[in-house]
């Protein structure tokens, strides 16, 4: 009774190890393959939303640029009692500060963040950013007079944003 117990184990374990499979170590071609797609369409869509939101990032720098650039020309016009002009170039997409009233006025080449006076986003860094518009008072210029008043309001359009300044305070908003 014992004894054929005994010769039917040996029996079905060599039964059973030839049913299963040898495994190797590492990836079929198909797990491989399918691993590689996943990769492939996650890396789309990660450049997708990098793509856009560098666009928005470039967006708000710009923004922050020019209204810091404002704020900075109202001062330094009360403070030197002189004219400061930004004149926005729609064209070329970038605005040169300029010291002095209209007659003789020279540009101010040491202008934070400016490139002798030019600020411009017309570059790698800003290629999503276009200077639409520019319209103070029928011109491209926005004027701070020697007591830091704008010499009219008006806006800047960039892309989709527009950058409003009140005409006797200077303050500015973003919409």
């Amino acid at each position: 009774m014992y004894s054929s117990g005994w010769k039917r184990k040996p029996a079905m374990k060599k039964e059973l190890k030839n049913k299963i499979k040898k495994s190797f170590p590492g990836f079929s071609l198909t797990e491989l393959i399918i691993i590689i797609i996943l990769i492939g369409i996650f890396a789309t869509m990660a450049m997708t939303r990098t793509r856009t939101g560098m666009a928005t990032i470039q967006m708000q720098i710009a923004i922050d640029q020019i209204t810091s650039d404002i704020e900075l020309a109202k001062s330094m016009a009360f403070a030197k009692h002189d004219t400061i002009t930004l004149s926005f170039s729609t064209a070329q997409d970038h605005y040169t500060i300029y010291n002095g009233p209209d007659g003789s006025r020279s540009t101010i080449s040491d202008f934070p963040n400016s490139n002798g006076g030019v600020i411009s986003f017309n570059n790698a860094d800003f290629r999503e950013v276009d200077i639409s518009a520019a319209n103070f008072g029928g011109s491209a210029e926005l004027q701070f007079l020697p007591l830091g008043e704008p010499k009219s309001g008006g806006s800047v359009v960039l892309n989709s944003k527009t950058i409003s300044v009140e005409p006797v305070t200077g303050k500015w908003s973003v919409n």
